[in-house]
């Protein structure tokens, strides 16, 4: 038994030294760099989205319309606050903001406390 538990601390000792270092010039990870693009349905995409998502989560997805429509609904099962009147909205807004034809390309960064 003994033997099993300092194989296993050896071996995440290993795994922690063997991680490649990072620049400290990249920025922390939760460092937000990407703003939505002005639109109908952006300020209510901002107000029930981004209360637990940055922007940069949203337009990663390149969703298309009817998985925006599956994701949004979801969400609000799970809580977020969307008023029945903007959710067509909202879903065309990410649709075309953040639908397959979207090219954005995430910030690479490196983790908290590194």
């Amino acid at each position: 038994m003994k033997r099993m538990v300092l194989v296993a601390m050896l071996s995440v000792l290993a795994s922690a030294l063997a991680r490649p270092a990072l620049s400290d010039a990249l920025p922390i990870l939760g460092t937000t760099f990407k703003q939505l693009p002005a639109g109908e349905g952006k300020t209510q995409v901002e107000a029930a989205c981004m209360v637990c998502h940055s922007a940069d989560i949203l337009v990663q997805q390149r969703l298309t319309e009817k998985q925006w429509t599956a994701s949004v609904e979801k969400m609000m099962r799970w809580g977020a606050v969307v008023a029945d009147a903007d959710k067509a909205t909202m879903i065309q807004y990410l649709s075309k903001n953040s639908g397959p034809q979207n090219k954005f390309t995430p910030t690479k960064v490196r983790p908290a406390g590194r």
